[in-house]
């Protein structure tokens, strides 16, 4: 009988054990207040290390995946995330930072690219109200989303 390795073929989960990522979320702290975020901006809500490990923890133990979604709030509003990130790394699973951008610097994509980061998602929409973007529309945005590509295009491998 042909027995099929799920991680092989991204993303076909059959179950809730057997699912190719895993959600963390570090922290409850945004520097947005999105139009209909469900989140509560929580400015001092980060997990401490020690709990985030304990997550990861569950993860590897009862979970078959192969990456870990960082989210929040906005994960790179944790004072640890680099931390965080490497932590993830060091368990052989892929760290996928989602993020908003606004407190993303070439400077914080160096160190976390050095820690092993695999990835990045970026939420970016005309209903954060973003400093300086407030009044446009989707198309508009696309200059911003193209900054951020540029980013880490610059960034390299």
């Amino acid at each position: 009988m042909l027995k099929l390795n799920h991680l092989d073929y991204y993303r076909l989960p059959w179950n809730l054990t057997d699912n190719s990522i895993s959600w963390l979320e570090p922290t409850a702290a945004c520097n947005l207040s999105c139009d209909g975020c469900y989140r509560k901006n929580e400015k001092d809500g980060h997990k401490s290390l020690s709990v985030i490990k304990e997550e990861l923890d569950v993860f590897t133990r009862l979970r078959t995946c192969d990456g870990v979604s960082i989210a929040g709030g906005d994960p790179l509003m944790h004072p640890d995330i680099i931390d965080i990130v490497k932590d993830v790394k060091s368990r052989n699973l892929k760290p996928i930072i989602n993020t908003n951008g606004l407190a993303l610097t070439k400077e914080l994509l160096h160190e976390l690219k050095k820690a092993g980061v695999f990835g990045f998602t970026f939420h970016i929409d005309s209903k954060q109200g973003r400093p300086g973007w407030r009044d446009k529309n989707e198309l508009e945005m696309n200059e911003l989303r193209l900054h951020y590509a540029k980013m880490l295009a610059e960034e390299g491998d």
